[in-house]
């Protein structure tokens, strides 16, 4: 037998085994999870804002009552041993201090002066709670990230390391009508179900869903998807990426995700804006009175939508535009690369003119009056010429015609 290779073989096994016994121990080093729960009670302000920030874990919302906000906390920790664990547990609670802006802010005393970091652990897929393969593949997950938090640095990591415990919140906030509160998640999830009020929403890395919201809204993640089953006031959504989707608006939207789509799925707005890097734009069934939709890359399609005037712009992409036009004044649609389609009503009247890199214009009106560059179509106008519209595609044709 060969001496070297029955000891490299040799050396394999024990490395194979050490690497074993090195993620057996650190999954079975640290103490059993411990949970410990408490409420607070905060007294509301009608000239202020209540506000809270959690640095790991969830952050749900309630419409409640009573004369102040109550705010219900379980904190989960692991640490190396019982004790450290124990001491975790006993030190969180909220803490009043100054955010990087100088305003008051309820915090949750996380002990980011004696530690780096947290581990914040993924979730778990459904149905696989139990699975040890889950485990194991979660204990490779290198995925981390920073914030500043209590004015310290600190990262959350989503595998667990030796160096750092376990330690996040799950945070019920029972919100007052009328009341004007702010919450900072910097990672998790922000959900809850129907309130009112003025809220601001803010995660470095976590979705947001609500059910729905009367009152100013605004939303902002750093990545993340955000759904509203309904809004009624003024709604303000930003997500460096996810998708957006509002179940139903009523009152101005500015909706602004850096890739990802957008939905509203029913409307009444004086003013909308939808921006998305990278992603389709989706705006239908109501009014609006002045809609801009702007994407990088993707589709615009605006379907039975009453406007007042409309500018859509798309990279990369075709543009549909499904309206009467009784109210409209002015539409301006531009393609890098893609058709434009108008469906207007049997009445509409208008006056459109096109600037096609690339392709051609179709008017299925009949009784409009054709404007030709030599044999080439490039204009139509209809009756009085209420609407006036101008479409121009660097690669793509045009068509106006009745819905249907």
């Amino acid at each position: 037998m060969n001496t070297s290779r029955a000891s490299s073989r040799t050396f394999r096994v024990a490395l194979g085994l050490a690497a074993f016994s090195t993620l057996f121990l650190a999954t079975t080093l640290w103490a059993a999870p411990r949970d410990r729960s408490f409420s607070e009670t905060f007294p509301i302000s009608d000239n202020s804002t209540l506000r809270l920030a959690n640095l790991a874990g969830r952050m749900h919302l309630e419409e409640g009552g009573g004369t102040q906000v109550r705010v219900d906390t379980t904190v989960y920790a692991e640490g190396r041993n019982a004790a450290q664990t124990e001491e975790l547990l006993a030190g969180m609670k909220w803490v009043s201090g100054k955010d990087r802006k100088g305003r008051e802010v309820w915090s949750l005393s996380y002990p980011v002066g004696d530690y780096r970091g947290f581990h914040y652990p993924a979730r778990e897929k459904d149905g696989d709670e139990d699975s040890i393969w889950w485990k194991i593949l979660n204990s490779f997950n290198l995925s981390q990230t920073s914030s500043h938090y209590r004015g310290e640095k600190v990262t959350l990591y989503g595998s667990r390391s030796s160096s750092v415990p376990t330690l996040f919140a799950e945070v019920t906030i029972y919100i007052l009508p009328g009341t004007r509160l702010a919450v900072r998640n910097v990672v998790g999830d922000v959900d809850g179900g129907e309130a009112s009020g003025d809220l601001e929403v803010d995660t470095g890395s976590g979705s947001v869903d609500l059910a729905g919201f009367a009152g100013n809204l605004s939303v902002d993640t750093g990545s993340g998807s955000v759904r509203i089953g309904w809004a009624r006031g003024e709604t303000d959504v930003d997500t460096g990426s996810g998708s957006i989707r509002i179940g139903s608006l009523v009152g101005n939207g500015n909706f602004d995700t850096g890739s990802g789509s957008i939905r509203v799925l029913k409307v009444s707005a004086g003013r909308l804006i939808a921006d998305t890097g990278s992603g389709s734009i989706e705006i239908a069934d109501g009014t609006v009175g002045n809609l801009e939709a702007d994407t990088g890359s993707g589709s615009i399609r605006v379907l039975g939508v009453e406007i007042e005037t409309f500018v859509g712009d798309t990279g990369s992409g075709s543009v549909l535009l499904e309206s009467s036009l009784a109210t409209a004044r002015e539409v301006l649609i531009d393609t890098g690369s893609g058709s434009v389609k108008i469906h207007a009503g049997a009445d509409a009247s208008f006056d459109l003119d096109t600037s096609l890199g690339s392709g051609r214009l179709v008017v299925r009106y009949d009784d409009a009056i054709l404007r030709k560059r030599g044999p080439r179509v490039v204009g139509a106008k209809r009756g009085d010429g209420q609407t006036r519209i101008h479409v121009d595609t660097g690669s793509g044709g045009c068509t106006i015609g009745p819905i249907g």
